[in-house]
């Protein structure tokens, strides 16, 4: 099916893929992460599944496109667990190296010894905002120029289901997905687990009106009206 493409899987398809390899690569370099922290056997490249939808934990979600996932190690027993939900967080890379260490935190609270400040307000509460459609966590996350691409990293979540505060989001393009299922808020850290490290690689800037990525996510919602 069109835009439900799955994903490349194992350790010689996954070395063919430029994206793929540019992602490590910035993990390493940029990033300047120690490979010791992720499950490497679990990594896969996501294709384009911009209209694929899983069920997990009684809650539906959307699985990435065109972007690297990097599994992590303090996750992995909630792999196989369809009690907890998925959900995205994107947030600067430079916030990566402290979140995969302290965990998802609310704002006020501390993540090693310095506090975490709020970032984009708390229109539904002082909590973790998360949301079950990746390129809207995509917004979250500022674009970084490296080595000629552009670069975004989105932390992949497991979310334990009776921890969620389904809110509106801040608004949808066609009506295809329901308001209230735009974002969650979670004030329960224990309930947000670490699972992957998403990076996604552009050639150009997602944002730019002619060859970035959400103006073709535009014309792909305005084919499905």
């Amino acid at each position: 099916m069109k835009y439900n493409e799955g994903y490349l899987y194992g350790k010689r398809e996954l070395e063919r893929n430029s994206d793929y390899t540019m992602s490590h690569k910035f993990i390493k370099e940029y990033l300047q992460l120690d490979d010791s922290i992720f499950s490497h056997h679990d990594n896969c490249y996501y294709l384009e599944n911009y209209s694929h939808l899983e069920y997990r934990g009684g809650h539906r979600y959307l699985r990435p496109s065109k972007c690297s996932k990097f599994v992590l190690k303090q996750g992995h027993h909630l792999f196989y667990n369809y009690q907890w939900t998925y959900s995205y967080h994107g947030t600067n890379s430079k916030n990566i190296k402290s979140i995969l260490q302290h965990g998802l935190k609310i704002p006020g609270t501390l993540a090693g010894e310095q506090i975490v400040r709020m970032e984009h307000g708390s229109t539904y509460g002082n909590g973790i905002y998360t949301s079950k459609i990746p390129l809207y966590s995509q917004l979250y996350a500022p674009v970084i120029r490296w080595n000629g691409k552009y670069f975004q990293t989105i932390l992949m979540v497991r979310q334990r289901s009776d921890s969620i505060d389904v809110q509106e989001g801040e608004g949808t393009y066609t009506g295809k997905i329901s308001a209230n299922e735009m974002q969650y808020v979670c004030f329960d850290e224990s309930s947000c687990i670490l699972h992957a490290l998403l990076v996604k690689v552009h050639d150009y800037d997602p944002m730019d009106s002619d060859g970035g990525e959400y103006r073709k996510i535009s014309k792909i919602l305005d084919n499905l009206k």
